[in-house]
């Protein structure tokens, strides 16, 4: 599925929390030794020992981890301080937070490198709207940092490209679709040919 990722245009690959909580760092490894070139990301949903996964991240060759934006402040500031001195990229995954754009506002105040509007699996299930961008107007006027939001297809994907968002995560359902690499490029294609920066 890496591969497919990489032939479809993809510029990050990321180890998602299920294949992290399943099989461990292991995959890490085997990714980025298949793909030196590719920036990885490490998914880990980290609510605590935030420098400990920075440090992990990094013994394993990513550059990439994640940090719940509901975590304790100084589980986050642990994970941005330790990240800046392993050179390893912090992105602050709002999962949970209860104010989405007050939080983006203060962990890129802090020096988070990205933060991540995840619109979860579970959330989606038992919301009739199905809306996965709902945050990203008051997060991107709250705040001139990064911002990267989760998407369920090109649809919301080329909605979020066009208000501004910087980066954009995909998994299922196109990667579970009949032609994954059809339906990657066609995202690919969308979101570039869609984006307009707010900057």
């Amino acid at each position: 599925m890496a591969a497919i990722a990489v032939e479809a245009g993809f510029d990050w690959l990321e180890i998602g929390t299920p294949l992290v909580t399943c099989q461990g760092l292991a995959p890490v490894r085997a990714v980025v030794d298949a793909f030196p070139s590719i920036p990885v990301a490490i998914d880990y949903k980290t609510m605590d020992g935030g420098s400990r996964n920075v440090r992990h991240t990094k013994e394993e060759g990513a550059q990439v981890m994640t940090v719940c934006g509901n975590a304790s402040d100084a589980t986050i500031l642990s994970a941005i301080t330790a990240g800046k001195e392993l050179d390893i990229g912090v992105v602050v995954d709002t999962i949970g937070a209860a104010d989405k754009s007050s939080r983006a506002r203060q962990c890129h105040e802090w020096g988070a490198d990205i933060v991540y509007l995840h619109y979860s699996a579970d959330e989606r299930s038992a919301d009739p709207t199905r809306d996965s961008i709902q945050w990203l107007p008051a997060t991107l006027d709250a705040t001139p940092g990064p911002v990267g939001v989760s998407t369920f297809g090109v649809k919301d994907a080329i909605q979020a490209a066009r208000m501004g968002a910087d980066y954009f995560i995909i998994g299922h359902p196109l990667t579970a679709a009949e032609d994954p690499l059809s339906a990657l490029k066609n995202y690919v294609e969308e979101v570039k040919g869609n984006y307009r920066s707010r900057h």
